[in-house]
């Protein structure tokens, strides 16, 4: 009887050590999974929470002229003000839509740039492409938006939109790098279901 109970016990012990070392086994498997969610969630975050502001849109936060020798030498580029859009960016829209007149033209193209600029650095798989394409809907609507509100005609307000997104656009991937991340990340392309109705981050009625 005891060398029953002495070979059941062995047996028991192997066991337990194989669950052990499955479970073990399990864990560890898991950990890059659960990383790259972490990651994916921070990054969808991160995306959610870049909006634009109104001291964006009236150049109270507007960033100074930034070294070109480092404007281009890096996908990410010089964001000096913190605000989600590259300097160069940022400083070339002012440039060209410049002045009250242009407020919220200018309000609209600088919240499809930062759109634009979180595509390009954050998006890593099709979760978080998602997110990005979602944030540069909205700003495609706002842009939309201005277009219905400052032309009557339909040709002018489709052209005004598409002038508006092209010369956004060239401004971010303009570099043969930015262009080859941009490719990489289209791959991850994938359906999804829209929501929400809501376009520009800033009130165009304040503006």
């Amino acid at each position: 009887m005891k060398a029953l109970f002495l070979k059941i016990w062995i047996i028991g012990r192997w066991i337990l050590l194989i669950l052990a070392v499955l479970f073990v086994g399990l864990v560890i498997y898991r950990i890059p999974f659960i990383a790259e969610q972490e990651r994916t969630e921070e990054a969808i975050t991160r995306i959610e929470a870049q909006v634009l502001t109104k001291e964006d849109v009236t150049g109270e936060r507007l960033p100074p002229q930034p070294d070109q020798a480092l404007v281009n030498a890096t996908v990410e580029g010089i964001d000096a003000n913190k605000n989600g859009i590259r300097d160069d960016v940022e400083l070339a829209i002012f440039e060209r839509y410049s002045g009250d007149i242009n407020i919220k033209i200018r309000a609209a193209m600088l919240q499809y740039a930062i759109a634009q600029q979180v595509y390009l650095t954050d998006v890593s798989n099709s979760e978080i492409w998602i997110a990005a394409v979602k944030h540069r809907g909205r700003g495609i609507g706002c842009l939309v938006e201005v277009a219905f509100e400052e032309y009557t005609d339909i040709k002018d307000q489709i052209g005004k939109t598409d002038e508006w997104i092209m010369f956004v656009s060239d401004l971010i991937f303009n570099s043969d790098r930015r262009l080859e991340k941009k490719n990489e990340i289209d791959q991850f392309d994938t359906a999804y279901a829209d929501g929400g109705t809501e376009t520009c981050d800033v009130d165009l009625e304040i503006l």
